[in-house]
């Protein structure tokens, strides 16, 4: 009875020693959510039409991702047109867009109402209808314009390429260096200079639960930097530079034709 009383306790000590040593050892985290852009700076050049982006960065396995491209929330006016007397088309007032980005673009790698429910989509102004339901739209009067306007206004931002939502495009892999996204966007020479925002959204059953931000900045740089500043702050002598310019470049093209006639 001692020895099996002896070999009890031995075991039970075991058991302790062993749960001891497992709840010691380091459990594994989940991997971090991260987002990194090359190149960082885009310079805009008298060559200058558009540039590559690779955003790349490390997620956990089991979420799904959606990358967005943003500039800040500002205000855009449009004016519109409409037929009077049913013949001709004439300018006949301004629509205003209130608190919207300028610049639009998202990537995931599902489809979004697959990821996120309709109220976090809302909530994070993911997709078109987030934006829709967030936007503000105005007449010249400051009165609530028509929310058909919207669908307009979307129309012109896709035709400038400057909104943009491709769903299923963020390439996953998993491998010896963890789990890993990339997304390649082509960026519009449409932008405008300025600081834009790349932010990586994590989703796991129908809510966000992690998030990953990152800039990069578009900028004039030599002659054209120049020329942009002149434009802004001597309008007069810009506007003047431009018409000798395209005076000469006008003799000269003539200049061409006529040397070419000649030689018949």
């Amino acid at each position: 009875m001692k020895r099996t009383f002896m070999n009890f306790s031995q075991y039970v000590s075991m058991a302790a020693v062993v749960l001891l040593g497992l709840a010691l050892l380091p459990v594994p985290a989940a991997q971090a959510l991260t987002c990194s852009v090359t190149p960082e700076n885009i310079p805009i050049t008298l060559t200058y039409h558009g540039a590559q982006l690779s955003i790349t960065g490390q997620s956990a396995s089991s979420d799904d991702l959606i990358v967005t491209i943003t500039s800040e929330p500002a205000d855009t006016a449009l004016k519109y047109k409409e037929k009077v007397g049913g013949v001709v088309w004439m300018k006949k007032g301004t629509i205003e867009f209130k608190d919207t980005p300028h610049i639009y673009m998202l990537y995931s790698t599902d489809e979004l109402s697959r990821i996120l429910s309709v109220e976090e989509r809302n909530q994070n102004l993911l997709g078109y209808e987030a934006l829709r339901a967030h936007t503000r739209i105005e007449d010249s009067g400051g009165n609530p314009a028509d929310a058909k306007w919207f669908d307009e206004y979307l129309k012109f931002k896709k035709e400038e390429k400057v909104y943009d939502i491709q769903e299923g495009r963020v390439v996953r892999q998993h491998g010896v260096k963890g789990n890993t996204y990339q997304v390649d966007v082509a960026w519009p020479y449409q932008a405008p200079p300025g600081v834009y925002t790349i932010e990586v959204i994590a989703a796991r059953d129908g809510k966000v639960v992690d998030r990953s931000s990152t800039n990069f900045e578009v900028k004039s740089v030599g002659i054209t930097k120049f020329l942009s500043k002149m434009a802004f702050d001597q309008a007069g002598l810009y506007g003047i530079m431009a018409v000798v310019i395209a005076l000469f470049a006008g003799l000269a093209v003539g200049a061409i034709f006529k040397k070419g006639g000649g030689s018949h």
